[in-house]
C-alpha cells in the first residue's frame, strides 16, 4: 500500500531506484540477521518485518526527496 503511494509520486528514475534500493537494503538486513547475528527465522521474525517496514519508509522518503515527479497539474490549471 505504501509502495503505491511512493510510486505515484516518483519519476521513472525514482521508481527504478526505489525498487533496486528496496531489494538491496532488505537483502542486507536479512543477511545481517541470519548470517552475521546467526538468528533463526523463529528468533528473528519480528525483527525482520520491523526492519523491512523501516527500510520501506526511510528509503521511500529518500527517493521522494531525490526523484520526485514534477507536478504537471499546476500548469494545466492555468491553461486556457
Amino acid at each position: 500500500m505504501l509502495d503505491k503511494l511512493f510510486l505515484k509520486r516518483l519519476s521513472r528514475k525514482g521508481k527504478i531506484a526505489y525498487w533496486l534500493g528496496q531489494l538491496v537494503l532488505d537483502s542486507l538486513w536479512a543477511l545481517y540477521l541470519f548470517v552475521i547475528m546467526g538468528l533463526s527465522m523463529d528468533e528473528a521474525e519480528s525483527l525482520l518485518f520491523v526492519g523491512i517496514f523501516l527500510v520501506l519508509i526511510i528509503w521511500g522518503g529518500i527517493c521522494l526527496l531525490a526523484w520526485k515527479k514534477e507536478d504537471e497539474s499546476v500548469d494545466s490549471d492555468y491553461s486556457v
